[in-house]
């Protein structure tokens, strides 16, 4: 492995020339001043360390000559010739080889610890220039905004601290605040989700599915029935790549009991005009629900399975038109859960934190398959990180509140506005983060249509 001298060593004032000239259209005259007489004393500590360096090659190279001269005398012709290999590229590039005869290795350790020790010297020596430099400046920003020139004050700070970079080769990064990315303040545009369209499939009908034993692995349709679902069902077989599509008839009415739950393998599931009571509707990665009409008290749309891409919504579940109360999920994450609601009903619900992960909710302003559009919200409770999946939705006698545990989530950066059209609801947000916008506004003024429990409950018995 070789070792080469620092960058700026062997380059010496050629790339001070070149990486601190500045416009003089856009410098002061205190900007000026501060750069050459920086630029002036870390030339002299350069100038210094390359010269060191220089001295302290050529001493090496003797020293490797008087070694040579040792290992002939002791007939050691193999270490020559690695010898005179480590010599002719210290003289080329100034750097060692990888050889480690032991007479060639204890020698260049003494040579590597001195080269340290002037990079060491040479760091200090600039280290107290940009200390001095920091110091003009400040003095430089006081004196411009006591005589009330506020903006030049500001725009000497900003350049002394690109100076500050420049002369302590980033070592000064620490006393530099963090320029923001332009790109990440302004709102997000607002767009046009894209429509999800239920499946069209219209598969066989099936006289008397719940007397299948095991997976429903075959497409199909179920009939219109009220059934106790008191054993797991489970959709399709990832492991033997079948996947199944399950319609519901309409006017269907399933219920949890015991054991019973749907859990999504693989495939779909779609229903219209049904009911659902206290059963837990689970997908695995790639599976997905597509519910339209339909009413739901007390279940749950969890991930289930262990199957994923690496990316994000594994699980997907679509509500069109439908009534959801009593319970959604005990967790959603961004990895697991996928959720769109389109002109939906929520009632006496109380949801989970979302947790955004490594994400930024800004990002998924636009994302079909993470959002609640043109729905109410009654009675219900919810967090802050629920809240950033809303749009255009009416909340009467709700909670909205602080996130109790985000976890590891990051810190939200990126800018992103909710309105909320509000009755007889309270917004309790202490930690809301800066970048945040919270817009309460009168329920009736909303523009978009958003249904009412009655309305949903007409639309589902047509």
């Amino acid at each position: 492995m070789k070792t080469r001298f620092p960058l700026i060593a062997r380059m010496g004032l050629a790339v001070l020339a070149l990486g601190v000239a500045m416009p003089s259209a856009r410098a002061s005259d205190a900007l000026e001043q501060l750069r050459k007489t920086t630029e002036e004393e870390v030339g002299v500590v350069d100038t210094q360390a390359l010269f060191k360096k220089a001295e302290l090659t050529q001493k090496y190279i003797a020293a490797l000559d008087n070694l040579e001269k040792t290992l002939a005398a002791s007939g050691q012709l193999d270490a020559i010739v690695n010898l005179r290999a480590e010599r002719d590229e210290v003289r080329k590039t100034g750097a060692t080889t990888s050889h480690d005869d032991k007479p060639i290795a204890d020698l260049r350790v003494k040579y590597l610890k001195s080269l340290e020790g002037i990079d060491t010297a040479t760091k200090d020596a600039r280290t107290k220039a940009v200390e001095s430099l920091a110091k003009r400046i400040r003095e430089q920003e006081t004196a411009l905004t006591k005589a009330g020139k506020v903006d030049e004050a500001l725009n000497l700070r900003k350049e002394g601290e690109r100076m500050m970079l420049e002369f302590s080769g980033g070592a000064a990064a620490d006393t530099v605040a963090f320029a923001d990315d332009p790109r990440s303040n302004a709102l997000p545009n607002q767009k046009d989700l894209e429509i999800i369209k239920l499946p069209p499939e219209e598969p066989p009908v099936v006289e008397n599915p719940f007397a299948i034993k095991g997976n429903w692995e075959t497409s199909m349709t179920v009939p219109a029935m009220k059934q106790k679902v008191r054993e797991p069902i489970v959709v399709g077989h990832r492991e033997s790549n079948k996947w199944a599509t399950i319609v519901i008839s309409s006017h269907s009415i399933w219920s949890g009991a015991e054991r019973g739950k749907v859990h999504q393998a693989a495939g779909n599931v779609i229903a219209r005009k049904s009911r659902f009571e206290s059963l837990e509707l689970g997908a695995d990665h790639a599976s997905r629900y597509y519910f339209a009409n339909c009413a739901f008290t007390n279940c749950t749309f969890p991930k289930v399975g262990w199957w994923h891409d690496g990316g994000w919504f594994w699980a997907k579940h679509y509500f069109e038109n439908c009534y959801i109360k009593g319970s959604y999920a005990d967790n959603l994450t961004i990895d697991y859960n996928g959720l769109r609601a389109d002109t939906c009903v929520f009632e006496d619900v109380e949801f989970p934190t979302y947790r955004w992960g490594k994400h930024q909710p800004a990002d998924f302003a636009n994302d079909k398959w993470l959002k609640i559009v043109n729905s109410r919200f009654v009675k219900c409770k919810m967090p802050l990180s629920f809240l950033l999946l809303t749009r255009d939705c009416v909340f009467e006698s709700c909670v909205v509140s602080d996130d109790i545990n985000r976890g590891d989530d990051v810190e939200i950066t990126k800018p992103l506005q909710i309105d909320m059209y509000v009755s007889n609801t309270q917004v309790r947000l202490n930690k809301r983060p800066p970048v945040v916008t919270i817009n309460q506004k009168k329920y009736n003024e909303i523009k978009v249509r958003v249904p009412t429990a009655a309305s949903l409950t007409e639309l589902m018995a047509k």
